[in-house]
């Protein structure tokens, strides 16, 4: 099945990670400092922290899934939040550039784990893209490349939602429909929807900061005017979208499924969800009612510290189905 899956892909945390590119945070976490160049201080943030609570994650995830967690990359200190090096659905993944400079020497060792370890079926790297997808820079006339962070892609099992964002432009939608719907056939083109940047580089830097699923027709976006825009962006209603449960606290709206993850009650489902705690009982409350109705499998898990680099729960693991 292309949405069912086998195998996830994570990545250890290097001791450069204090130094990690922070351009946007949740406004429901507390922000490290943040210096001139646009990087943190990152004596605001403990990498002791972050790497225990790192471990949990993955202790949790291996509870449903087998996990393989690839060793840091010293120069690159966002090299954890490996969702954005890959878009995968069944068998077929597309190696993204990343939109951020100084992420894009993270893919490489992605692409050969996904082809030379896993023997995926078809691998597209945006990096190599002909040009056909490129367009023209409205302020210089010059092309721009296909770019794409995987945070900024989801797929619900129905439809591929590609949000633009400062990371994520349209060649790089069109690479994403050309390996998924023409190349490949998982999906049809017209479902394969890029959504407008309402939220995505403004109050959240990816769509799934702000946005995700617990199934093909239930979404989880935060309550007020953050989540009307983006449901509305995303054409949610109109697309068949008829549960969609709202909290008040955008973090905890960013959630991992892992299909056939069955826990020991044998539920298909198993969601890793923010452990807000009392920062937001209510956004608490209201995802383990969700999830009870739907029988799904419920595990919350803390990574407020990762949260101070712009990384939320889907962020920290890419999962397959190979």
């Amino acid at each position: 099945s292309r949405s069912r899956h086998t195998i996830a892909i994570a990545r250890n945390i290097p001791n450069s990670f204090v130094n990690a590119v922070v351009a946007h945070h949740n406004a429901n976490v507390v922000p490290a400092a943040t210096t001139t160049d646009g990087t943190a201080d990152g004596n605001d943030v403990s990498l002791a922290l972050a790497r225990a609570q790192h471990q949990t994650y993955l202790t949790e995830l291996r509870k449903h899934i087998p996990t393989l967690c690839l060793p840091s990359i010293e120069s690159h200190p966002d090299c954890l939040f490996v969702e954005d090096t890959v878009v995968a659905i069944g068998n077929t993944a597309v190696i993204t550039r990343m939109g951020h400079d100084s992420r894009r020497g993270e893919v490489d060792s992605i692409k050969q784990v996904l082809q030379d370890q896993l023997g995926m079926a078809n691998v597209y790297d945006m990096r190599e893209d002909e040009g056909t997808n490129n367009e023209k820079n409205n302020d210089n006339g010059e092309e721009c490349a296909a770019s794409c962070d995987g945070g900024d892609v989801m797929y619900t099992g129905r439809h591929l939602f590609v949000g633009m964002s400062e990371r994520t432009n349209t060649p790089g939608f069109r690479f994403l429909r050309n390996a998924f719907a023409a190349r490949s056939g998982i999906i049809d083109a017209e479902d394969v929807i890029p959504v407008p940047p309402v939220v995505a580089g403004k109050e959240a830097l990816h769509l799934k900061s702000a946005v995700t699923h617990l199934d093909e027709r239930t979404l989880l976006a935060p309550t007020g005017r953050i989540g009307d825009a983006v449901l509305n962006a995303m054409r949610a209603t109109e697309l068949g979208y008829d549960a969609i449960v709202r909290l008040p606290n955008m973090l905890a709206c960013n959630v991992v499924v892992v299909v056939d993850g069955r826990d020991d009650d044998g539920r298909r489902r198993h969601v890793l969800a923010q452990d807000v705690g009392e920062r937001c009982e209510v956004s608490k409350r209201r995802l383990e009612v969700a999830c009870e109705e739907r029988g799904l499998g419920l595990t919350f898990v803390d990574t407020s510290e990762l949260a101070k680099k712009d990384g939320a729960l889907t962020c920290c693991s890419v999962l397959l189905g190979v």
